[in-house]
C-alpha cells in the first residue's frame, strides 16, 4: 500500500502543533464544546511530555496529520498518552503505522503492555491491536461518563 505520509520520531518543538490536532481530532467526535474545554488540561500537550516519552508523528508535507505519544512507563495502571488523527487522514493506516513505530521503540524499552484509559470511540481500534478490557473509570470532569481500561501488549 503505498502511503502519502511519513513517520518520525517527535520533538518538543512539535507540542503546540500536537496541541492543535488534539483539539481538533476530539471535536470529529461530536463531543459538546463545554467537554472539550474541560478535557483542556488533558488534550494539552507540553514539550516536557514529548521529551519523557516515546512520541511519533505521521507528517505529510511537512503538516502534522497524526501522532501518538506514550509515557515510556511498564506500568499495570494507566499510564499518559495520546494517539490523535486528522479526522480528513482517519482510516487511511496513520494509526497502524504510529503504532508500528511506538511498539518497536517500546519494545526496545523493555515495555511489554500499556494500560491506557480510552476514549469510547476508540476502543475497536485498540481492540484490533490485539488490547483486552481490564476495566473501567468514571471520568473526573463529567459524572456518569465511564472510560474503558485497556491493556494493549507490545
Amino acid at each position: 500500500m503505498h502511503r502519502n505520509f511519513v513517520i518520525r520520531a517527535g520533538r518538543p518543538s512539535d507540542a503546540d502543533q500536537l496541541t492543535k490536532l488534539a483539539f481538533l481530532s476530539k471535536a470529529h467526535w461530536g463531543y459538546p464544546k463545554e467537554w472539550l474545554e474541560l478535557w483542556e488540561a488533558d488534550l494539552t500537550v507540553t514539550p516536557d511530555m514529548i521529551e519523557d516519552s516515546i512520541a511519533f508523528v505521521a507528517e505529510t508535507e511537512e503538516r502534522i496529520i497524526g501522532f501518538w505519544v506514550r509515557a515510556s512507563t511498564d506500568s499495570d495502571k494507566p499510564t499518559r498518552g495520546w494517539l490523535f488523527i486528522h479526522p480528513d487522514h482517519m482510516g487511511q493506516g496513520v494509526a497502524r503505522a504510529l503504532w508500528s513505530e511506538l511498539r518497536k521503540e517500546a519494545a526496545a524499552r523493555g515495555i511489554r503492555s500499556f494500560v491506557i484509559e480510552a476514549d469510547p470511540n476508540a476502543v475497536s481500534f485498540y481492540l484490533a491491536l490485539g488490547a483486552e478490557k481490564i476495566g473501567e473509570r468514571e471520568s473526573t470532569v463529567i459524572p456518569g461518563r465511564l472510560f474503558p481500561i485497556l491493556r494493549v501488549p507490545v
